[in-house]
């Protein structure tokens, strides 16, 4: 492994700035405008435990990779769930199933005080799977003062998505949870433009209890549990034969999940074609987290060695070499792996050749210039002429293209169709938001 080489003055600067912005709110919720202005400026004595805000929870789950087509079930118990802050008083609740895909995210019932409440700092988990006939609780302190610095001290972002198209907003303001097999869990902070990981958790399997005496002692018309596990999981498309090979004693490996798609190479997008200035971009990669990158942040982006998971999709904003904006999502990956998840085994593979022997526990290495290649997206005249590959040096490896949208757009759109914004709006794109 190479030595770690010193940061240069113009990535310290910006690591400085993004460390030292954070516009915060008060510990009560704020009840007039007077209030709330108070709380944009932080006071001194305001802390991880004492921090309020507007934050939400979200769930995913883990899919059948011997059977694509069905969806995992699990469910958590009744009145068993809940997050809690540093001072004890409940902040969330929540029930139901997990709906989402890895790393996408979906809201159950119950949830946060849409009004806002402090951090949480501890959580206490239950659930059910029927694919394993287990379950599982977890009872775990979560990582408070890293979640206060990300929703704290994070410089904010743009949204390009309705309904706060064009406003202000924390670029980190949620939780997510990911349901993996065997009690593996993964915790993300995340928001509509970004999401990394925080932790990994093990939950512990609940002994002396079966899906009948679980449902004896709820009260009356509270959610059951399906006594007929293998009903339950032919309602979730589950085929014949994958039932079988549950019967068997087959189960969905979880290394999946807390290894194989974590581990980070150092790369970077770049646009080349008929593309005179890549404006902005969505990344997202098969890890679960994804990043968006606005205008003026592009330079930075560009010049920046950083770790990421490998791509699964991007959205890119660019303007032609007539001067033409533009908008290209595209995906990395012909066919699906799973339930919703992509198959980037071609992806991966040509990561491994680029940078082999790679593992999970390489993540926190910090990569210098010369370690860096990029996934260099090539854009032709024609809207059908996209191709992708992996570039180092001399190097370059094809990379296959899935679906892919591709629109001409009003001058400072983001959307197909969409008019030019306020010129206000526009220009909050191309500058970002005041540190």
């Amino acid at each position: 492994m190479k030595p770690v080489k010193p940061i240069n003055q113009q990535r310290r600067a910006w690591l400085t700035n993004a460390a030292l912005s954070g516009l915060g709110v008060t510990i009560t919720p704020p009840t007039s405008a007077s209030d709330f202005l108070k709380g944009l400026f932080m006071p001194s004595h305001i802390t991880p435990e004492t921090a309020f805000m507007k934050w939400d929870i979200s769930f995913c789950k883990y899919s059948i990779d011997i059977d694509p087509r069905a969806n995992s079930s699990l469910e958590t118990l009744w009145a068993d769930n809940w997050l809690k802050d540093a001072q004890g008083d409940t902040v969330a609740r929540f029930f139901s199933g997990f709906g989402a895909t890895w790393g996408a995210g979906s809201s159950d019932m119950g949830g946060t005080n849409p009004k806002g409440s402090r951090l949480p700092k501890t959580i206490h988990l239950s659930y059910y799977d029927y694919q394993e006939d287990r379950f599982y609780r977890l009872e775990a302190e979560l990582p408070l003062h890293r979640i206060y610095e990300l929703f704290f001290k994070e410089p904010k972002t743009v949204s390009k998505n309705s309904p706060r198209y064009g406003q202000v907003v924390p670029r980190f303001s949620a939780l997510r949870f990911g349901i993996a097999p065997q009690g593996f869990i993964m915790l993300w902070a995340s928001s509509f433009t970004h999401q990394v990981e925080l932790q990994t958790y093990r939950a512990q399997i609940i002994r002396d209890i079966d899906v009948k005496s679980y449902n004896a002692k709820l009260p009356g018309g509270t959610f059951t549990l399906q006594e007929d596990r293998w009903k339950e999981l032919k309602a979730w498309r589950f085929k014949p034969e994958t039932i079988e090979k549950i019967k068997a004693g087959w189960v969905a490996d979880p290394q999946w999940y807390m290894r194989h798609i974590r581990v980070k190479f150092p790369w970077r997008h770049r646009l080349a074609g008929n593309v005179s200035r890549l404006i902005e971009l969505d990344s997202y990669k098969g890890s679960g987290e994804f990043e968006t990158v606005g205008a003026w942040e592009m330079a930075m982006y560009q010049q920046m060695a950083t770790m990421r998971g490998i791509p699964e999709t991007a959205k890119f904003w660019f303007e032609d070499k007539s001067g033409q904006r533009h908008y290209l999502w595209l995906e990395f990956h012909l066919r699906q792996r799973a339930g919703g998840e992509a198959d980037l085994r071609d992806v991966r593979a040509a990561f491994d050749q680029l940078y082999p022997g790679r593992q999970l526990e390489d993540n926190d290495y910090f990569p210098g210039d010369e370690d860096m290649s990029t996934v260099e997206v090539t854009v032709g005249d024609d809207p059908d002429q996209i191709t992708a590959a992996l570039v180092k040096g001399n190097q370059r490896i094809p990379l296959p293209v899935g679906k892919v949208q591709r629109f001409a757009l009003q001058p400072g759109a983001h959307w197909n169709g969409q008019p030019s914004p306020q010129p206000e709006i526009i220009k909050l794109f191309q500058t970002g938001p005041d540190v």
